[in-house]
Parts: C-alpha cells; sequence; structure tokens
C-alpha cells in the first residue's frame, strides 16, 4: 500500500517538474492582436458619405480611454498615393476602457496638426487652403485644394463639432467630435469634391444624456412660411439650382430656332442688245457722216503726172502752214480753183 502511495506521488512531482521546466503552458491559446485597432462592419461606421457618393470599402476602428475613432476607407479613382476616406473621432465615455497610457488627446485642429496631417495623407501634393467661409449642418468648416497630375484634383477638410448654445440649463454639454475628409479623384472639379462636406451624415452618439456635442438646435428664419416672410428660391451649394438640373440630371438645352430662308428668285438672263439705231441729231450740232458713207472725189491739179487728194482750203492753221512752209516733208495744200469748188456732200443723214 505504501509503496503504491510512493509511487502515485514520484508521478505527481514528476508532472509538477515537467510543466515548470516546459517553455509554454500544457494549454495552448490563440495569438492577439498587438494593435487597439480593428476592422467592424461597414454598417457600424460612425460617419456615411453622401447617398450615391463613393463606395465604402472597409470600416477601422480604434478604441482610447476616453474616446472612439474610426476611418470609414472610400473608393479610389487616382493616380495619387494614399486612400480616400472619412477620420472621424467621438470623444465620450468608451466602454472597455484600455490603460491611461492609451490616452487620445484632444484635438483643437491646430494648423500645425493640420498641416502634419494633410502632408502624411497627401504626400507630394501642393495643397493651397481656402480663404472662404464654408459651413455645414453641422457648422464651419475649412479646406484646401491641390492637384496631384495634370486631371486629378485632391481635397483636405476638417471640421469641429463641440455645443456652442447649452442644451440644458444645469447640465454641461460634454463631447466633441472631429473629422477629416480625404478625397482624390481623376476629372473632378472643386465644387463636386465639396459635395462630401455637405453632405456626409452622423450615424452615432454615446448613451449619457450629457453627452451632447450638437448643443441647442437653431430656431428658423424669422418669417420662414408665414404670409409676408423673405422670398425662398431654389438653390444649392453650387447657387441657384432647379430640379432638373439638382435631382434630375442637367435640364436640356432649348432647341435652337429654326430659321427658314427662302432662297432668291432666279434672275432673267441678261441678253445684249443688237446694234442700236442713232437717234437724231440735236438741234444746233452739225451733222457728222459715218466714214462709209463719204465718197473719195478727184480734182484737176496744176502740175504734169500729179494729183492730190483734195483738201479744203484752209486745213491747217495760219501759223502752222507759215511755219512748216520750208519744210519738204510736210505736204503743202494746194487750193482748188475758185470755179471748181466741191460739190456739197449729199450723202443722207441718219435717221432718215
Amino acid at each position: 500500500m505504501f509503496r503504491g502511495l510512493g509511487l502515485g506521488l514520484f508521478a505527481c512531482l514528476s508532472f509538477a517538474l515537467a510543466g515548470c521546466m516546459a517553455p509554454y503552458p500544457l494549454v495552448g491559446h490563440d495569438p492577439q492582436v498587438a494593435t487597439q485597432t480593428i476592422e467592424v462592419p461597414v454598417n457600424e461606421a460612425l460617419i456615411l458619405p453622401e447617398p450615391g457618393g463613393p463606395r465604402t470599402l472597409s470600416v477601422l476602428e480604434t478604441r482610447y480611454i476616453n474616446a472612439l475613432e474610426q476611418e470609414v476607407v472610400l473608393a479610389t479613382d487616382t493616380i495619387a498615393s494614399g486612400q480616400n476616406a472619412f477620420h472621424v473621432v467621438f470623444f465620450g465615455p468608451v466602454p472597455g476602457r484600455t490603460g491611461w497610457s492609451n490616452f487620445k488627446g484632444y484635438d483643437l485642429l491646430s494648423t500645425d496638426a493640420i498641416d502634419a496631417d494633410m502632408e502624411a495623407a497627401l504626400p507630394n501634393v501642393y495643397m493651397q487652403r481656402s480663404g472662404y467661409f464654408t459651413q455645414n449642418r453641422y457648422g464651419p468648416f475649412g479646406y484646401a485644394i491641390g492637384r496631384a497630375g495634370s486631371n486629378d484634383l485632391c481635397i483636405y477638410a476638417w471640421q469641429r463639432i463641440q455645443s456652442q448654445v447649452q442644451l440644458y440649463a444645469f447640465l454641461r454639454d460634454r463631447g466633441v467630435m472631429t473629422v477629416r475628409y480625404r478625397m482624390c479623384q481623376a476629372g473632378a472639379t472643386e465644387s463636386q469634391l465639396l459635395r462630401g462636406m455637405y453632405r456626409f451624415s452622423i450615424n452615432g452618439y454615446f448613451l449619457p444624456r450629457s453627452w451632447q456635442p450638437y448643443g441647442r438646435p437653431m430656431s428658423e428664419p424669422e418669417g420662414i412660411g408665414r404670409i409676408g416672410g423673405p422670398l425662398a428660391y431654389p438653390s444649392g451649394i453650387e447657387g441657384d439650382a432647379t430640379v432638373l438640373n439638382g435631382v434630375m440630371g442637367p435640364e436640356p438645352a432649348a432647341a435652337p430656332r429654326r430659321v427658314v430662308r427662302r432662297a432668291p428668285a432666279p434672275r432673267a438672263p441678261v441678253v445684249p442688245a443688237g446694234p442700236q439705231k442713232p437717234s437724231e441729231p440735236l438741234p444746233g450740232y452739225p451733222m457728222v457722216p459715218a466714214p462709209n458713207q463719204i465718197t473719195p472725189q478727184a480734182s484737176p491739179v496744176s502740175g504734169a503726172g500729179n494729183t492730190a487728194a483734195p483738201m479744203p482750203a484752209g486745213t491747217l492753221p495760219s501759223g502752222a502752214a507759215a511755219a512748216n512752209a520750208g519744210n519738204p516733208n510736210v505736204p503743202r495744200v494746194i487750193p482748188l480753183p475758185s470755179g471748181n469748188a466741191p460739190p456739197p456732200s449729199t450723202a443722207p443723214s441718219y435717221g432718215n
């Protein structure tokens, strides 16, 4: 009997010594992920992009002792390095708290912090801060625009949501939210990228009543919905709009007015008129016969064998005749005898 007890005690001591000397416990465990960031289902996202906007790919969540941070990864269509995403931080009572070493500092969105985050989210992209005042339904926000390549436009926007007017008289509104938006898209415009900041929705909250980052809701404008109130025109983030242009696509352009032009009436061909008969001579002007109506007449002249065409006396001026009297190359005019004057021309006149 004592011998059996001794064997059992020896066996127990052997197993105990083997367990102490073994490098690992005898019972195994699954390895634990050495980070506080985990992937959660897409339907647990604390911020949602606009309906019909970029598709949500995944949601990465990080828990701190005083905050809950999510990165909502969006679809990307650009050559710029990096990932399109919403970064949102809810400061509040987080369940399953970790140690104080995992404390999330309150983000005041200082200029240096924004520049550092922008450089990390958009490396090698020159960003230009906007100097315009912009505001969505959660309050004012800022943004910067830059180009990544020749056809890609990028935006980096930031916003801090915190109560400005107390909701309760005796309870202090607690809770702060910060939103960062990074988006690059090929062929986009600045107005199209800004739509993401105007149309996102906050999709989460903490249960304690004192967690109220929105404050007292703003009352409606004075006179809205009442007779004699201010005029309200349809408008959007890009200015005045219409239903067709804002919801149902761009409004079709008006059909151009059709201008009917009549062809000019055909002109009759111009037929050149034939030779016309000269009109009657004007009174007081001499009748000049046509060249084919003049009949040359020969007259006898003095000198044997010499004939000359009859020329009326005084054809050359007296001064010219005197100057050319000694020039043998100038023909001389021989006057006819006084009794042999040529008869008057009997050529018929035009028009008879």
